[in-house]
């Protein structure tokens, strides 16, 4: 019965939800932050067996705590959640009840997930497949994001500059990412042998961007073969590059730059992981007195 009166409101508020989305893309909001924001206010609507248009503040806040609570699901989910919800209820189904009490769940400190160099490596000299391979250096060479990863086009890769240009990244912004030699170098016999027609790293064929499972696929495999136990994504070739940057002296906003961070506070991130990673601290004192 419930799941019958949650397709039927489906249904019934679809052109609200549509709303939603055209609005969001008006403003030039990227479609994965479109289709979270969306995801909220359907996960909202499923759960409460409710119009949205009736809904109370209390059904927003029981809905919340049911996703902390229950579902234990992530602070960063509940924050996106929330997010989508007030955007729904600003600017579609004007409540201002709503958009006043609905909390703004605090940001989680996570430090995220950091491979060696030596792993790196390892990842790298273990996979024979050429395009793979490219594959994970560019990722890792230039700190991409997973989705700037499926939209390289050839013309992207300025050899003459040793840039990559970024298209429409996170904030639907454009970027200049570092070109390495050495990815150069394996980019052109990754050309020469698989002959991409404008998508770079295509997917089933050549004119299909590679899907995101396909590029788990690709670095779980990896993972594997170089015996690493811990759980790695595509991001944390980014995360380590952002690391390792960090490392070798490149300063914070230098790097904050190259990721294409809006806020300089997420970069910072890494400031901590590279605090844990050093030799224990000496005092000064210790050092006129050894």
């Amino acid at each position: 019965m419930r799941k019958k009166k949650y397709v039927d409101n489906l249904v019934k508020n679809k052109p609200l939800l549509e709303s939603m989305r055209k609005r969001m893309s008006v403003e030039n909001l990227s479609s994965e932050t479109v289709e979270s924001y969306v995801r909220g206010v359907i996960q909202l609507e499923h759960f409460s067996g409710k119009s949205l248009e009736i809904l109370t503040p209390e059904d927003v806040l029981t809905f919340l705590y049911y996703l902390k609570d229950d579902q234990k699901r992530a602070q960063t989910t509940i924050r996106i959640a929330a997010s989508g919800i007030k955007y729904f209820y600003k600017y579609i189904v004007v409540k201002n009840d709503m958009v006043n009490i609905i909390p703004n769940p605090k940001r989680e400190l996570r430090l995220p997930e950091i491979l060696s160099g030596k792993e790196i490596k390892r990842l790298f000299d273990l996979t024979d497949n050429i395009k793979h391979l490219t594959i994970m250096k560019v990722a890792y060479s230039a700190g991409l994001r997973r989705s700037e990863i499926q939209t390289l086009r050839v013309e992207d890769i300025d050899s003459k500059r040793m840039e990559i240009r970024i298209r429409q990244g996170k904030g639907k912004k454009d970027r200049k990412a570092i070109l390495s030699k050495h990815a150069l170098l394996e980019l052109r016999k990754y050309y020469k042998a698989c002959k991409p027609e404008g998508i770079l790293f295509y997917g089933r064929s050549k004119h299909e961007q590679i899907s995101e499972t396909a590029l788990a696929w690709i670095l779980g495999r990896a993972v594997q073969r170089a015996e690493i136990k811990r759980k790695i994504s595509t991001h944390t070739l980014r995360h380590s590059f952002a690391s390792h940057q960090l490392s070798m002296g490149t300063d914070i906003f230098t790097i904050k730059k190259l990721l294409g961070h809006e806020d300089i506070r997420t970069t910072m991130l890494y400031l901590h992981i590279n605090y844990e990673n050093t030799k224990p601290i000496k005092s000064p004192l210790d050092v006129i007195y050894p």
